[in-house]
């Protein structure tokens, strides 16, 4: 197995979003990446500049960002080109590793309006080396920047940041800190390409949480009610969980607050997100909690309680 750390940068329409191209809002510019074996020791680089078809001139904000001008395009290649050297270039079963989430999204984006194919699985796993710098280094949750984690872990600063290949060496040195077995059990799942029914439904054990991507509704009411995005199973014992406070809505999110007779307290969430089609798909964790979550559930259900009994007050 290669881990491919990838990094990419783009470019966005210049005259603004009245004027862009809608299926394709940024246009790859720039692939960087290091390739690391099983054992996270570097074994090849890529790196190519790409020649826009699109959007030709720079937006002002990536002008400010990235280290290019519109010179530095000529005599590139186009994106397919040069995407089919990169996969050549990663090898056999390559688990792709980013700083965050965006570059696959837009990755995809960027093969899909070129009319190639897509080479992902589905399921697609990466590795998302934002979320295991928190996992190692901080609380989980909290999420950095680049060049944060970078100082953090006092990396010589040898390049200039928002550079392609740059950045993802910089993310390939981070990611070398990390041990193996981390890194390999707490993989992240793509979302552009979701579920399309409840066969493909997809369910992963992590550590610590259970997380489940269901197939397309209408909207968030319907999928709340399905019957197994409502579930809400021990992550322990796998055994249906008593709930004490049944799924309610802060925005497009929801919580629950279940009891396990044998394990305890369990909360879920449910973050209601839009797919390509402007259908509702949902992103349901399942994990422990303590006697100290669960109160901060039920305080957030009475807050939300109150919010909307002045509303309506308010509206009368």
């Amino acid at each position: 197995m290669n881990y491919i750390v990838l990094d990419l940068e783009w470019n966005q329409c210049p005259g603004g979003k009245r004027r862009e191209e809608a299926q394709l809002p940024f246009e790859i510019i720039e692939i960087g990446a290091v390739r690391l074996d099983e054992d996270l020791r570097e074994t090849g680089t890529f790196r190519e500049i790409i020649r826009p078809q699109v959007y030709t001139r720079l937006h002002f904000r990536t002008r400010q960002i990235v280290h290019l001008t519109e010179a530095d395009f000529e005599g590139r290649r186009a994106f397919p080109e040069v995407f089919r050297d990169f996969l050549a270039w990663c090898g056999e079963d390559p688990a792709f590793c980013i700083w965050g989430s965006s570059d696959l999204t837009e990755l995809q984006r960027n093969i899909a309006w070129h009319g190639m194919e897509q080479p992902f699985p589905f399921p697609f796993f990466y590795y998302d080396v934002q979320k295991l710098f928190s996992i190692v280094y901080e609380d989980r949750k909290t999420r950095r920047s680049l060049e944060w984690a970078a100082q953090f872990l006092s990396l010589p600063e040898e390049q200039e940041f928002h550079d392609a290949y740059s950045d993802a060496s910089y993310t390939a040195r981070i990611l070398q800190t990390i041990d193996p077995e981390v890194i390999r059990a707490n993989s992240s799942i793509d979302c552009y390409r979701t579920p399309r029914s409840r066969k493909e439904e997809i369910r992963v054990t992590y550590p610590g949480y259970v997380k489940t991507i269901s197939r397309p509704f209408a909207d968030r009411y319907e999928a709340i009610r399905d019957r197994e995005v409502s579930s809400t199973r021990c992550t322990f014992c796998g055994k249906p969980a008593r709930k004490k406070i049944r799924w309610f809505s802060s925005g497009r999110n929801y919580h629950c607050l279940a009891w396990c007779e044998e394990h305890g307290w369990i909360k879920g969430k449910a973050r209601m997100r839009l797919d390509r089609e402007g259908r509702t798909y949902v992103v349901k964790t399942i994990r422990p909690a303590t006697d100290q979550e669960a109160l901060a559930i039920r305080e957030k259900q009475e807050i939300l309680r109150v919010k909307r009994r002045i509303r309506r007050q308010a509206g009368n």
